[in-house]
């Protein structure tokens, strides 16, 4: 249930978002669930009384969602409590849940002030030692035949630590597999200097728009950019710095280009923007924006000192300056190129041929 719930949470809410109230709901429920589900399992010790592992969910909840998420999830574990009968045991089960989520707030609040580096499973295992302590007095209460203790107190103590800890496993496991495959996924599409969008992403992203731009008969507009001289700024101010200014421009070109137009880093010192259904002279008009607000930006090398650099840009539009779009990067590289020989910092389009 709890891998199954997961993979679908983690569909509709982006990981790292559970202290969020909708979220928290959800997971609160979910984990009343799951307390209904492992009620329905339970051991029959007397005519009123069972005993199951209903702690699990707000504990993994406590330690992996939130308060509120337990709070709910211990609200609706009582409730369902209640559908076995209304008796002493039904309340004292209500008591044994209510203590038991206030302790396992008071484990992972108080107990990580005093030892931050207490991870999960040292939590998990105060917080089962709790609920076994609490769960022992209570029983031996509702019971308090000998005979029965001496067997169901050492056997339940087994059983919870087992269960207990396997589930903080289990879902321990599941988070950082789920965050390594987000990581590596996002890794792979963005640049990781820059936070643009690498290559490899731009590849993908411009082979869609080409296609789309071919069967609806929009125009489609791409800019190839090179800082000029930046093996020079390397050189001078070192690597750290060159990094810096590359972050900088990045953002700059973001920006200074429409909310929908794609940013990628293609590499080094080259950038590239996509500009869908974006007529030629709008390009040219957002290209010499762009070169403008770069040569005028302040760069940072030092606390005191600023640089200014330039970019060349070359400019290719489907269908007003490359009939086919599939060799629009290349008509925008020679464009690029042009510019270069011209002198540098400056934008060419190669309109219409000329």
């Amino acid at each position: 249930m709890i891998f199954i719930y997961l993979q679908i949470r983690w569909r509709f809410v982006p990981l790292g978002q559970h202290f969020q109230l909708y979220p928290a709901v959800v997971d609160g429920v979910a984990g009343g669930v799951l307390g209904y589900v492992l009620m329905s399992f339970s051991i029959q010790v007397t005519a009123e009384t069972i005993v199951d592992l209903r702690f699990i969910p707000p504990m993994l909840l406590i330690l992996f969602g939130g308060v509120m998420s337990a709070v709910v999830s211990a609200v609706l574990i009582i409730a369902g409590r209640f559908e076995f009968g209304f008796t002493t045991s039904a309340v004292a089960a209500m008591v044994l849940m209510a203590i038991l989520v206030i302790g396992f707030i008071w484990v992972q609040q108080v107990h990580r002030k005093k030892y931050p580096d207490l991870n999960q499973y040292k939590q998990g295992l105060l917080m089962i030692i709790f609920s076994n302590v609490v769960f022992s007095v209570i029983i031996t209460y509702l019971v308090q035949d000998a005979t029965i203790l001496a067997s169901l107190i050492p056997t339940y103590w087994v059983i919870s630590m087992i269960g207990g800890l396997t589930s903080v496993f289990f879902v321990e496991y599941i988070l950082k597999t789920q965050y390594l495959l987000l990581k590596y996924e996002k890794e792979s599409t963005t640049d990781f200097l820059t936070g643009l969008n690498n290559v490899r992403q731009f590849d993908a992203i411009w082979n869609e728009l080409m296609h789309q731009a071919m069967d609806k008969k929009e125009r489609l507009s791409l800019f190839i950019i090179d800082i000029d001289h930046f093996k020079h700024v390397n050189d001078t101010y070192g690597h750290p710095i060159g990094d810096k200014i590359l972050v900088e421009l990045g953002k700059i070109l973001k920006s200074t280009t429409r909310s929908f137009d794609v940013v990628s880093r293609n590499g080094g010192e080259e950038f590239s923007v996509i500009l869908p259904d974006c007529p030629h002279p709008q390009a040219l008009d957002i290209a010499e924006r762009v070169r403008q607000t770069v040569e005028a930006h302040p760069f940072p090398v030092s606390s005191k000192e600023r640089i200014n650099i330039t970019i060349s840009i070359g400019v290719a539009t489907y269908p007003e300056t490359v009939g086919d779009p599939n060799q629009m990067v290349d008509s925008a590289d020679e464009c690029l190129y042009e510019a270069k020989r011209a002198g540098r910092n400056r934008v060419c389009g190669n309109y219409e041929g000329k």
